[in-house]
């Protein structure tokens, strides 16, 4: 039986939720679709189209400073927005405001990002649209924790993990075809409408974690949603720190997460020339879209099944072992074999243990969150480290292949994939 009551009550009863109401999960993946959409889309096809307009013979060079720049927006407004959002008090809850400012702010930018007439302004325009996708992330990153029983996180992350995979596709799809003013403005207008269900819904009651004061997974005590005390800028930053010696589990979660993207970003970064020099298929960029789907396939096939199983077993650790395991195996496959047939086989089975990875690392991460209080603020610092990965992998990836090449370049993935599985070991608060 559902539990409803506003946040910040008296629970009406003091059993937990068994399940999570269908319709507030559905708008919990158009929001995170939303953000996917808008933000991969437009990184993949629409700002480089862009870019060669405005200045075809420095086009390279000024994406890779754009989407640098917007990486860099990313590793600050996560947090700094978590951190807000754990300490905004409204009669619509902690997180949605900043929902529906983040999903305005990003909006806004992808319809002024066609007016720009110069790399300045795009660059201005992209910093607006990375930053605010990402605070948006991690407000909707802690209504999980916040909203879901710890029985059923495994299931609805995996659900969740669908958003980016679907989001890359039908984003590229809707605006592969058309002019790229009208990509902006079909993105913007649906990062801002697939938003809405998810602000304007009624939210599952909030719950209080266990050893927080209240039973696991019970209902939130009434100071929940209480407004936090004012805090002095020094206050505000030193807050963004986390001590690793105080939470050891949060430290190697965070470390996993970084591996584990760095190694699908340096898998994809230069997919395009792996298939042109090393394959040497006739079309790599119908190449790409063709590993893009089997990917994408992959992941949509393991991560809700993976979360689902996790949450049946009550275990996390040995399904992100899993994951890393088979990310591993293909990226070696892919290293050793450079041919098509080999590359084919790879993309799926990477896009399947990257799907397990999203759903099981994501519901474990919810469990090792050091305070209740700092929710947002926290899976920020995770989706953090995810940016700084993407930050740096064009470093990485350029050094390697001027070491080794492409088999270097996938060897090192495969090292990083299993480096993000073991970081999850020495976790000891979660099986």
């Amino acid at each position: 039986m559902e539990i409803s009551y506003k946040e910040g009550s008296a629970p009406a009863r003091p059993a937990p939720p068994a399940t999570v109401p269908r319709h507030w999960i559905v708008a919990y993946f158009l929001a995170t679709l939303a953000m996917w959409a808008g933000l991969l889309a437009a990184a993949q096809i629409l700002l480089p189209a862009q870019l060669a307009a405005l200045d075809p013979d420095r086009q390279v060079w000024h994406l890779g400073l754009i989407t640098a720049l917007g990486a860099g927006a990313a590793i600050v407004s996560s947090p700094v927005a978590g951190s807000l959002s754990d300490r905004t008090a409204s009669r619509f809850g902690r997180r949605r405001p900043w929902v529906l400012a983040s999903a305005l702010v990003c909006s806004a930018a992808l319809f002024a990002l066609p007016l720009q007439t110069t790399v300045a302004g795009v660059g201005v325009c992209w910093v607006l649209v990375h930053g605010a996708a990402n605070a948006m992330c991690a407000a909707l990153c802690a209504a999980i924790p916040d909203r879901v029983p710890v029985a059923r996180r495994g299931l609805v992350s995996g659900i969740a993990g669908l958003a980016m995979p679907v989001g890359l596709v039908v984003g590229t799809v809707l605006v592969s075809a058309i002019p790229t003013w009208a990509g902006y403005a079909l993105m913007g207008g649906l990062t801002l409408t697939l938003a809405l269900p998810y602000v304007l819904l009624e939210e599952p009651a909030p719950l209080r974690s266990p050893g927080l004061g209240g039973p696991p997974d019970g209902p939130a005590s009434p100071v929940s949603g209480a407004r936090a005390p004012r805090r002095s800028p020094k206050v505000f930053l030193a807050d963004l720190y986390v001590s690793p010696r105080r939470h050891p589990d949060f430290a190697w979660t965070l470390s996993g997460r970084f591996f584990a993207q760095l190694s699908i970003s340096l898998a994809t970064l230069y997919l395009l020339y792996f298939l042109r020099d090393e394959v040497r298929v006739d079309d790599p960029a119908g190449g790409v879209a063709v590993l893009s789907l089997l990917y994408t396939a992959g992941v949509v096939a393991a991560s809700v099944t993976a979360g689902r199983r996790s949450d049946r077993t009550g275990r996390r650790k040995p399904f992100v072992i899993v994951a890393s395991i088979l990310m591993a195996g293909a990226l070696t496959c892919m290293a050793l074999l450079p041919l098509w047939p080999a590359a084919l086989a790879s993309a799926a089975v990477l896009g399947a243990g990257h799907g397990v990875y999203l759903a099981i690392d994501q519901a474990l991460v919810t469990e090792v969150l050091p305070l209740e209080r700092d929710r947002a603020k926290d899976l920020g610092l995770i989706n953090a480290a995810g940016s700084g990965a993407v930050a740096v992998a064009p470093l990485v990836a350029a050094g390697t292949l001027l070491l080794g090449g492409f088999s270097a370049l996938f060897t090192a993935g495969a090292g990083l994939a299993v480096a993000g599985g073991l970081a999850i070991q020495p976790v000891r608060s979660v099986r």
